[in-house]
């Protein structure tokens, strides 16, 4: 791109016939609502944007303004660029846009709004240029000027909104307002990594504030990552925004080549701040500073299960039904002959004590009467639980179901403990021994086993030779509010983020399978039990 943009003291030069030294107020007021880099140099003053990459940026920008997810590099002038200089635009452009400014916290969002609202009221160009859109003394002549209240310029609507408002999206997000432009701007900061709460608490309130829009309207995002896990991770997830991803660097690696900073400055900035700082702050690639634990590609995907199989439930207990707490989680794994692992069963989701029992029994009586299934050894996390375990005792015994209960113990409790646990599924995963279940088709499970159109080849060997309890079933349970989860995408996921997800409870549970020891079960002919590949 920079070979076909015209040297920058010849835009200069340009920009000069153009305007005859700023006199031609018609050809400013032209510039200014059709070129952002005029606007911002020219008009505003910014000479320090007098830079190839910035100029290249800003020219990028223009072209596709709305549905992107804006990240580069720290100091790299996104907000300048989109933010200040895309909101003086626009409004500029339409008198009658509502915007709303977003920020993690409600001061994060008003210095953007501040700097705007001293630029309108200060910058005697653009009085000048637009005295039919902004107030000669707006303190005393707009309807609306402040930085908590928002501030209006002059136009015909009498919306509620003002032209320009600033809010937090977690402290504050106003209700019964829709902005036809909005701006999320340092959405993650270094306070909504600081633990999975936080995390899930900033996207939810992203996801809320959706409600703020308005049919027709358009959005920007503008960020930095902080964590491989942060909430920009999971807007992305989500598809809704087109990803413009801008390193500090030409090739996006920490000894790449800057593209704004001078050579000197990037070598002081990688020595004082550190790897992981680095990949995330300038490189936005928090994989970069190696703070994923485990790949999820490297789970495997079964089609059908191995004939023979020893099975492991383990119990994560959550002693809580709170909204914000932990699932209870159940997983049962199946192990063959060469210790591969295989996800089989199990539940994830808020239980009372009452109910753990009755999960539990449902696992251990169906996987204990499941053909090939040599053993059913059942493990039950102590820690905090030993009301758990007497309520089972006691409901064992008046119920005449009986099975031996490990107590699975981990010294202390809490989340290094957890992730010291975790960590031991690794091998397993890079290995190429854990599998989960492969997703068989629904109208299968629906006929009762009758119509197998839509089955894989070996799913249909296995039907046809009366193994169709081999084949894999997805793991679709109901949790406390009657909505269907996949317990399988539930440990992908956790896999996935680990250790920066919120909930660990699958994956923790999964985990617990080492504690019992697990072995493999006696067969006659292991090549008869290999798992087909997907």
């Amino acid at each position: 791109m920079s070979q076909t943009l015209p040297p920058l003291l010849e835009l200069l030069g340009q920009w000069q016939e153009l305007d005859k030294g700023g006199t031609n107020l018609d050809a400013c007021r032209a510039l200014i609502l059709e070129d952002r880099y005029y606007l911002l140099v020219r008009i505003c003053g910014r000479a320090d944007m007098l830079h190839p990459w910035i100029y290249e940026r800003c020219r990028e920008v223009e072209q596709e303004p709305d549905g992107f997810l804006d990240l580069w590099g720290r100091e790299h002038y996104k907000s300048t660029i989109i933010t200040f200089g895309g909101v003086l635009q626009a409004v500029l452009r339409n008198t009658e846009e509502r915007v709303g400014i977003f920020s993690h916290t409600a001061p994060i969002a008003k210095a953007f709004l501040r700097q705007i609202k001293g630029e309108l009221e200060r910058n005697e160009k653009l009085l000048t240029i637009f005295p039919d859109i902004l107030w000669e003394n707006p303190q005393r002549d707009a309807p609306m000027w402040g930085i908590d209240s928002g501030i209006v310029l002059r136009r015909k609507n009498n919306a509620k909104e003002a032209t320009i408002e600033a809010h937090g999206l977690v402290d504050g997000q106003p209700t019964s307002k829709h902005y036809s432009l909005l701006v999320y701007d340092d959405v993650v900061t270094r306070e909504s990594v600081s633990t999975p709460e936080q995390i899930a608490k900033t996207t939810e309130s992203w996801e809320l504030s959706d409600n703020l829009g308005m049919e027709g309207g358009r959005k920007w995002h503008v960020g930095t990552r902080y964590s491989y896990a942060d909430t920009y991770e999971a807007i992305i997830a989500k598809g809704g925004v087109k990803v413009r991803l801008r390193p500090a660097t030409e090739d996006g690696k920490i000894d790449g080549k800057p593209v704004l900073f001078s050579q000197e400055e990037w070598d002081r900035k990688k020595r004082d701040q550190g790897e992981a700082t680095i990949a995330c702050q300038m490189l936005q690639n928090p994989l970069a500073g190696k703070q994923r634990m485990f790949d999820a590609s490297d789970l495997r995907i079964y089609e059908a299960r191995p004939e023979t199989l020893n099975v492991y439930i383990t119990v994560d207990p959550a002693r809580s039904k709170k909204k914000d707490s932990d699932d209870t989680a159940i997983v049962v794994t199946g192990v063959d002959y060469a210790l591969n692992k295989y996800l089989l069963d199990g539940f994830a989701h808020k239980m009372d004590l009452s109910e753990r029992w009755q999960r539990l029994r449902e696992m251990y009586q169906k996987w204990r009467r499941a053909p090939g299934v040599h053993s059913v050894v059942v493990g039950y996390e102590k820690f905090g639980a030993d009301a758990d375990l007497d309520y089972i005792e006691e409901r064992q015994r008046q119920e005449r179901v009986h099975f031996e209960i490990e107590e699975l113990t981990w010294g202390a409790d809490g989340e290094g403990s957890k992730v010291d646990r975790v960590q031991r599924l690794g091998p397993d995963f890079r290995n190429g021994r854990y599998w989960l279940p492969y997703n068989t088709d629904p109208d299968w499970l629906r006929s009762g086993g009758s119509d197998t159109t839509g089955l894989t080849n070996l799913q249909r060997k296995m039907v046809a030779t009366g193994h169709a309890y081999r084949v894999a079933r997805p793991i679709r349970k109901l949790d406390s509010d009657n909505k269907v989860y996949d317990l399988a995408k539930k440990l992908r996921d956790q896999v996935h983020y680990f250790p920066f997800v919120g909930k660990k409870d699958v994956i923790d549970a999964a985990s617990r399978v080492y504690d019992l020891a697990p072995t493999a079960p006696a067969v006659l002919d292991a090549a008869d039990l290999e798992p087909s590949v997907v």
